[in-house]
């Protein structure tokens, strides 16, 4: 991050884990004069450790906390698009979509209401200027890095924003928390789709539907009926369990129609694609895309970045080719676009 005076007021995103309450200490040890806001937006009572962690941190801190009750716009904004998107047989991200449309706008809002100067999150990413724009860098823990998760962020929120844990290592993150006594006050790591229990999303849509979707026919990429499914919203590309045909080797599904109601099947090597498009963009860096760059793209969380020539071929649509065929290019997925470390942009994965 830029190069910051102590006299820069800043609002910390405290969610009750380690990473958030590790960075606010830094804050507060730098000199900064900090707050905390903690953002209240799972249904039920899911929300209640967070708030409860938040609040030991802050005293321990001594620092002021402010709570954000978003319980209606993570309603509207997340849980309505990851039912939706599932009813259409894509594979929704709510992390990506949650991270601008809730989190980032509520502690935003907050913190120009309150008159900060600065909203610090726990994330493990850091924010370059490239051409007088603001964009994502990767963070220095590769394996905790969290660019992908936060490439939807227009660049006008980068600006305001401070990563604290950009250049830390997770392992130090524990250790500094230890030292300082921390374990007792915080939450586990939160897991990937925090509102679910268990893990499993398929029960939870299953709730929230009044008619979660009808069982129809399983066929081959040649198109034989080979059995029946339960509902393409238990399904997503790649998925090898759950399908109950057993054969010589397994099966897969390689793509969701969910316009025949069909969930269509092949082996491992069906999964494999050279080529996807992109919608839902939001691009930092746009030089050259017209015609076409070549960059490393990351088309899943955990995807290791592969070489593609990545072009823009409408107002909000990009075709990604990649030098090498990738498997389970996943439809609701996102791909995200870097040149070394630096977010050039991403989309949602729609073909």
């Amino acid at each position: 991050d830029e190069d910051m005076s102590t006299r820069v007021s800043v609002l910390i995103a405290l969610s009750g884990g380690i990473d958030s309450t590790v960075s606010a200490w830094k804050l507060v040890e730098s000199g900064f004069h900090v707050e905390a806001c903690h953002v209240c937006m799972l249904p039920g009572d899911l929300s209640r450790p967070g708030l409860e962690a938040a609040r030991r941190v802050s005293r321990m801190l001594s620092i002021e906390l402010h709570v954000i009750d978003a319980r209606r716009r993570f309603q509207d904004s997340v849980i309505s698009y990851f039912r939706n998107e599932y009813s259409r047989g894509l594979t929704p991200n709510p992390c990506v979509v949650c991270n601008p449309a809730v989190k980032f706008k509520e502690c935003l809002g907050l913190a120009r209401s309150l008159g900060f100067d600065r909203l610090a999150t726990g994330h493990y990413a850091r924010k370059a200027v490239v051409g007088g724009r603001f964009t994502l860098r990767m963070g220095a823990d590769r394996g905790k890095d969290q660019s992908y998760f936060l490439h939807q962020l227009p660049s006008s929120y980068l600006q305001r924003c401070m990563f604290p844990l950009g250049n830390t290592r997770k392992h130090k993150v524990k250790e500094l928390g230890r030292r300082l006594g921390m374990g007792h006050a915080v939450t586990g790591d939160s897991q990937e789709v925090c509102f679910l229990r268990g893990g499993d999303y398929r029960p939870f849509i299953e709730g929230l539907a009044a008619d979660p979707g009808a069982p129809g026919p399983i066929v081959s990429t040649g198109g034989k009926v080979l059995g029946r499914h339960r509902g393409l919203h238990a399904y997503t590309v790649g998925q090898r369990r759950g399908l109950g045909l057993p054969d010589k080797t397994p099966y897969y599904v390689v793509s969701i129609d969910p316009e025949e109601n069909a969930l269509i099947v092949g082996k491992a090597e069906d999964l494999l694609k050279r080529r996807l498009v992109a919608r839902d963009l939001n691009i930092y860096l746009p030089e050259g895309l017209s015609r076409g760059i070549e960059c490393e793209v990351r088309i899943r969380s955990r995807h290791r970045p592969s070489r593609a020539l990545v072009r823009l071929t409408g107002e909000d649509t990009a075709e990604v080719v990649f030098q090498e065929p990738q498997r389970a290019v996943t439809p609701g997925q996102f791909a995200v676009f870097y040149r070394g470390d630096i977010v050039i942009g991403g989309g949602r994965i729609c073909g």
